[in-house]
């Protein structure tokens, strides 16, 4: 590094040699305007340039020896071939020189920060959203599809026969042509009349005759009294009952049941003298057993067909009761089970369509 600082600037000297120290000859010359050692004297007619600290080391092209004055022509840049002084770019810039954008600067309307991003679209969005209502719609459909198609009854289980156990099924279940659908959902409630319970064709087909009704809280009944064949006479009754204590309790009617099942069939009772000649399982309401008996308690043989049905909270009994002619001596008993074995299911399919 210089003297004069960083930048490369040829040392001034003083008049006389000041400045040099060890006294050493300037390669400048001597004092303004000297020529230096091994140079000569300029040429003659020559034109003398002032003197100045910078003198071209190369000599001029003249041949002359002379040291030409180190200064740019006519004011502008220095001229091509010579040594170019280039200041440094942060003194440039101080300077009032370009500042250091990149090739062609700033636009006109370029303040030099960078610009704000484009705003996002909202198509995608919208998109999604539409998207979403879509898949809604087709929801909403298929649970309407789902609601509307669950009332169709459900196809018959593997291993069954879907013709004829399903005709079986609605006959016992009291479906079939309508003569044993019950009236809305359980608990059920005793019929007000239960002398309906029988059409007025079956009446007058079977010859019932003077109807009887009886009814209280948890019994109601209908008496009819019919005339046979060969001074052969007897009664059908209905009857419609609730358990003790309990008419909603589905679990105290099935106990009703199987106590009218124990009475209807009991051959040892102290009681009566009933000897059973058929107990069948049918398909009537939740459960039903057709017995079918002689009863010889009061000296005669009576026929007994008896039909007992639990629907729900409710029991219905349909009973035919025959005595034969008692003017005769050892009569046999009037009826035979055939006689009874359609008659009773027909009665108690009728009977369970006012059960409601």
């Amino acid at each position: 590094m210089s003297d004069n600082g960083p930048y490369t600037q040829p040392p001034q000297y003083p008049q006389g040699g000041e400045g040099n120290p060890g006294g050493q000859p300037s390669p400048y010359g001597g004092g303004y305007g000297q020529p230096g050692p091994g140079q000569g004297a300029p040429g003659a007619g020559q034109p003398q340039y002032p003197s100045g600290p910078y003198q071209n080391p190369y000599g001029a092209e003249s041949g002359t020896g002379g040291q030409a004055p180190y200064q740019t022509p006519y004011g502008g840049q220095p001229a091509a071939g010579g040594p170019q002084f280039q200041a440094p770019q942060e003194q440039q810039m101080f300077q009032g020189g370009q500042p250091p954008y990149g090739p062609g600067g700033p636009g006109p309307d370029m303040s030099g920060y960078p610009a704000a991003a484009p705003r996002k679209s909202n198509a995608g969005l919208w998109i999604v959203i539409a998207g979403g209502g879509v898949i809604l719609v087709l929801v909403i459909a298929v649970v309407v599809m789902l609601l509307r198609g669950g009332g169709e009854p459900a196809p018959p289980a593997a291993g069954t026969d879907g013709g004829q156990g399903a005709t079986d099924q609605s006959q016992g279940s009291g479906q079939e042509e309508g003569t044993t659908s019950v009236n809305g959902e359980p608990p059920y409630t005793l019929p007000e009349d239960p002398c309906t319970a029988l059409t007025e064709e079956t009446v007058n087909e079977i010859g019932l005759t003077d109807p009887s009704q009886s009814t209280d809280s948890s019994r109601a009944y209908c008496s009819w009294s019919v005339e046979g064949e060969d001074n052969s006479y007897g009664t059908l009754t209905v009857t419609y009952e609730y358990p003790y204590g309990g008419s909603d309790s589905v679990e105290s009617a099935q106990e009703l049941f199987q106590s009218n099942i124990e009475y209807n069939s009991d051959e040892e009772s102290e009681f009566t003298d009933l000897e059973v000649h058929e107990n069948q399982e049918l398909n009537l309401g939740d459960e039903s057993r057709l017995i079918f008996a002689t009863d010889k308690t009061v000296g005669s043989e009576y026929s007994v067909g008896t039909l007992l049905i639990r629907d729900a909270n409710i029991n219905v009994t349909v009973q035919y009761r025959m005595s034969p002619d008692l003017l005769e001596e050892n009569a046999p008993a009037p009826l035979e089970f055939s006689d009874v074995e359609q008659l009773l299911p027909d009665l108690g399919k009728q009977s369970l369509n006012i059960v409601g």
